[in-house]
């Protein structure tokens, strides 16, 4: 009896500290959790327009699967750079036209982990992503504020594509010693 309640016990240290895991490998590095909250800061100023339940970028992903998630999650972060790039250009101040470079820097090594596929619905919400209004300041404060959450969500991506890859790479490796 005692066997079994530690071994419930064990399995659920288990579950538990895998479940840290994947959260602690998913979560926005700390220099661009940093820059990300002090380009809040320069454009965010008590905004209604940021909760009137129209999101930019998380209703799209709600309703993807998976394997779909990855050419989506590509055009986000392409739209994401274009934002980025506009605000970039509109913006007089150095500081935050730096910190507006470095946001880029994470979001396009971020995307490179992305590989586009087909699908007409999908062509249908990339359609819709593409005619986001780069230089609208709304748009811009919006992106800003889902930014977080939508890095987390590519990143849990990249991180189960990665262990897919591991596993079936040790199928191919087991069966070759057998």
């Amino acid at each position: 009896m005692i066997a079994q309640h530690m071994m419930a016990f064990f399995w659920g240290v288990c579950l538990l500290t895998s479940g840290w895991m994947t959260y602690g490998e998913a979560t926005v590095p700390e220099n661009l959790d940093k820059s990300i909250d002090e380009l809040k800061v320069y454009y965010i100023i008590d905004d209604r327009e940021l909760h009137n339940a129209h999101p930019i970028f998380l209703r799209v992903l709600k309703d993807i699967k998976e394997p779909e998630q990855n050419l989506l999650m590509s055009i986000i972060m392409d739209t994401y750079s274009r934002i980025f790039i506009r605000m970039e250009k509109d913006s007089q101040d150095e500081a935050t036209k730096e910190r507006l470079e470095h946001v880029q820097e994470h979001l396009k090594k971020l995307q490179e982990n992305y590989f586009p596929g087909k699908s007409a619905e999908l062509k249908k919400f990339a359609e819709t992503l593409w005619a986001i209004k780069e230089d609208d300041p709304v748009v811009q404060r919006k992106a800003l504020f889902e930014l977080k959450r939508v890095y987390r969500e590519a990143t849990q991506l990249r991180n189960l594509k990665n262990k897919e890859r591991r596993r079936r790479q040790a199928k191919i490796t087991k069966s070759k010693r057998s």
